[in-house]
């Protein structure tokens, strides 16, 4: 007989949501993978407007997003508190209805070490008697981010870690960062997930008469758009035929003017887009020419990875773990903050159309970010974690 699925609760303090759609977005899709194989549930609490409980079912994931009301004083230390206390009386109430729902589950899957959500997963552990793992995806204990400091989130941080059975960081970077602050447990790598049918090879195309970069992102500091705009601008002069596509979460162009001092403008041939989800944004990626990823620091990007199964070679940055998936075949490697190496690659990638093999840029990474392979790591994970090997 065929054992029954291991039960596993996903807890995180980002999670698609009705306030932030694309919120740790990646984290439902590890929990959608890891669903291949378990029977798994996922919950999420936010403030909004109004209290609330949504129920779903999304990808094969039991979804509880539960809502408590933000409080309207707006005195700093109150409020703070205030949200707090009814955060963790959300955590309480949902946990309940998760409970009755469905039982208490076999393992939780605890979703970035970060205040207050990582007081959970030891609490459940404590009473109910269940085991967690930890995967964590946070680029703030990396230097050049500087956000893990304080004894309260240090000190918090480092209570959970001790006591989970495991971590799954995305990259070997965070990993080896994460052990260097003193966080010491089981470490597991396993990357983000990219749903390839959805992300394939690009179809054959009219030809637009462009050469199309394309970056993709939040457009945060990090991210370094700025610098991107800056050397397209100096490109786009030299070649008046290319193009730079920004896509991100907002369709604000005075927002990310605000955010980059490097202003531009379709005459530039700088698009800026909205929101894309999906096959629009796989359709985005297979219309280019290339993908360009110039951030300061990086853990395992995902749009990166979908660029390589759309079958896209990729200008990347020496950070992060980029250069384990970044080689000749599919890219270029160039410094962060180094606009001059951007500007030479970009020639590079100009003058080198058709040299890359799209079906040879997907080989490469497929197998290793396709949904069956990452269910199949995290379960080897659980079962080590519950003595079941």
């Amino acid at each position: 007989m065929e054992d029954a699925k291991l039960k596993i609760l996903f807890i995180s303090c980002w999670y698609p949501n009705k306030i932030r759609p694309l919120n740790g977005i990646f984290v439902k899709r590890h929990a959608a993978a890891s669903a291949l194989n378990c029977d798994v549930s996922a919950i999420f609490i936010c403030g909004a407007g109004s209290k609330s409980i949504d129920e779903s079912v999304e990808d094969g994931v039991y979804t509880l997003r539960g809502y408590y009301k933000i409080p309207s004083v707006k005195i700093p230390l109150i409020t703070k508190m205030v949200k707090l206390v009814r955060y963790m009386l959300m955590w309480k109430k949902v946990l309940s209805f998760y409970k009755n729902k469905r039982g208490k589950p076999d393992l939780i899957n605890s979703n970035v070490v970060y205040y207050p959500v990582s007081i959970i997963a030891p609490l459940l552990k404590k009473v109910w008697g269940v085991p967690y793992v930890i995967t964590e995806h946070w680029s703030g204990y990396f230097p050049e981010d500087g956000r893990y400091s304080g004894f309260i989130l240090t000190s918090i941080s480092r209570h959970a870690v001790a006591k989970a059975g495991a971590v799954i960081t995305v990259s070997k970077k965070l990993s080896n960062t994460m052990q260097s602050l003193g966080l010491k447990s089981r470490y597991f790598l396993i990357p983000n997930v990219v749903d390839t049918d959805v992300f394939t090879l690009k179809p054959v195309r009219t030809p637009d008469g462009h050469f199309n970069f394309i970056h993709i992102s939040s457009l945060s500091g990090e991210k370094n758009v700025t610098g991107i705009i800056r050397t397209f601008k100096k490109f786009h002069v030299l070649h008046p035929d290319s193009r730079l596509t920004l896509i991100w979460d907002k369709e604000s162009k005075e927002l990310l003017d605000k955010l980059n001092e490097e202003s531009f403008s379709e005459a530039d041939g700088v698009f800026l887009i909205g929101r894309k989800v999906g096959l629009e944004l796989a359709a985005v990626y297979q219309q280019a020419d290339a993908f360009i990823l110039f951030s300061n620091f990086e853990n395992l990007p995902v749009v990166m990875l979908e660029s390589l199964c759309c079958g896209v070679p990729v200008i990347g940055t020496r950070v992060g773990d980029v250069p384990e998936y970044i080689n000749e075949n599919n890219g270029l490697l160039v410094d962060s903050k180094n606009e001059t190496q951007l500007l030479d690659a970009m020639e590079k990638m100009y003058s080198s159309k058709g040299k890359y093999n799209p079906v040879e840029i997907r080989r490469e990474v497929v197998d290793k970010v396709n949904a069956a392979a990452i269910a199949k790591q995290f379960l080897a994970v659980y079962k080590i974690c519950l003595n079941k090997n």
